[in-house]
């Protein structure tokens, strides 16, 4: 390989990266200024959604329907923030990993959420798509009672 080709070959692979961040980065933008209506047209038609225990959607039209129901609850408010994206490509494939620092409220009670996200990204025509989205909830408290409590998932449904 030329010099001039491998530069090539870094350089795409330098804005692949930046295009995934920048796709991360969309999500986000979209929850945290309530435009659930958008999110879906981020994901593949077979993707694949897992809010920790919260809520797991099956292809782009599940993802739709669950993120637009999210912008129809009552009393809601959410604001998330990432951070520390480790993106990885492959050719029109990559995975990511990235942080979460959330704050959400519903009828006046406030959470703390912390969490991973794991991603799998694939580029279809010419730009990258969510193909899963897998959220490892660290925890997810009452602000009044803090991260380092026993019960770290106080938003888990009760069997």
């Amino acid at each position: 390989m030329t010099d001039l080709a491998a530069l090539e070959v870094r350089i795409r692979r330098l804005e692949d990266i930046e295009e995934i961040r920048s796709l991360r980065n969309a999500y986000h933008a979209c929850i945290n200024d309530g435009r659930y209506g958008e999110i879906a047209d981020l994901f593949t038609d077979d993707a694949r959604v897992v809010l920790g225990y919260l809520a797991t959607y099956e292809g782009r039209a599940a993802i739709a329907t669950g993120f637009r129901g999210m912008g129809e609850r009552e009393r809601f408010f959410i604001k998330q923030f990432i951070h520390s994206h480790d993106v990885k490509v492959d050719g029109d494939s990559g995975t990511g990993v990235s942080y979460l620092e959330a704050r959400y409220g519903r009828y006046g009670v406030s959470w703390l959420v912390s969490g991973r996200y794991n991603d799998v990204y694939v580029r279809e025509g010419g730009r990258w798509l969510f193909k899963a989205m897998i959220a490892e909830l660290y925890y997810t408290v009452p602000l009044g009672v803090g991260w380092m409590a026993d019960e770290k998932h106080y938003l888990r449904p009760k069997a």
